[in-house]
């Protein structure tokens, strides 16, 4: 009888303290008609864009301090337009987009700087999990809060084979830039 008392008292301290820290925390999820992700390639020939418009995202806040403590990106390969339908399924088929659909960020820490909030987390791009650092400014307007920032990806460390046209590769960085809103 006793053993039964004390799971019931485990459980019942477990349960407590996973609902008093999910009151602490708020989560906001991105608005899909504001958001997007932007990438840039580059060829000796030309430059392009492509545009993700359906970002998923999600930030979780303290609720007391505002302070962020975590944020959630992921976006499917598919969902970018390039404006260049061939291009568009080249990149799905040079990226694996079938084997590999999504694109995700993770954070493991946010901090504070003056102007900017600096985010480290984990990006898992054609499968592979790279470390990365960016800055993240953040702007406040009737309620809605606005998230930009750019950082770039060397596609080869993520074992992605560079696009050739003419047989002349395309540049190995590939530049993002975001602009989120919750």
């Amino acid at each position: 009888m006793f053993g039964i008392n004390k799971n019931i008292i485990a459980l019942s301290l477990i349960f407590f303290v996973t609902v008093s820290s999910a009151q602490n925390t708020a989560k906001k999820f991105a608005d899909k008609t504001l958001s997007q992700v932007t990438y840039t390639m580059s060829h000796p020939l030309h430059d392009w864009e492509g545009v993700n418009k359906n970002v998923r995202a999600v930030i979780k806040k303290n609720s007391e301090t505002g302070k962020i403590e975590k944020v959630a990106v992921s976006l499917k390969i598919i969902d970018f337009n390039s404006g260049n339908a061939n291009r568009d399924s080249h990149a799905v088929e040079i990226l694996e987009g079938i084997k590999y659909p999504t694109v995700t960020f993770v954070s493991n820490s946010i901090k504070k700087s003056d102007q900017n909030i600096i985010v480290s987390g984990i990006l898992t791009f054609h499968n592979v999990k790279k470390q990365i650092k960016f800055p993240i400014l953040k702007k406040e307007k009737k309620g809605k809060e606005f998230y930009s920032g750019k950082f770039d990806i060397d596609m080869t460390k993520f074992n992605i084979k560079r696009p050739t046209l003419m047989n002349i590769p395309t540049d190995k960085i590939i530049k993002i830039s975001f602009f989120i809103v919750f």
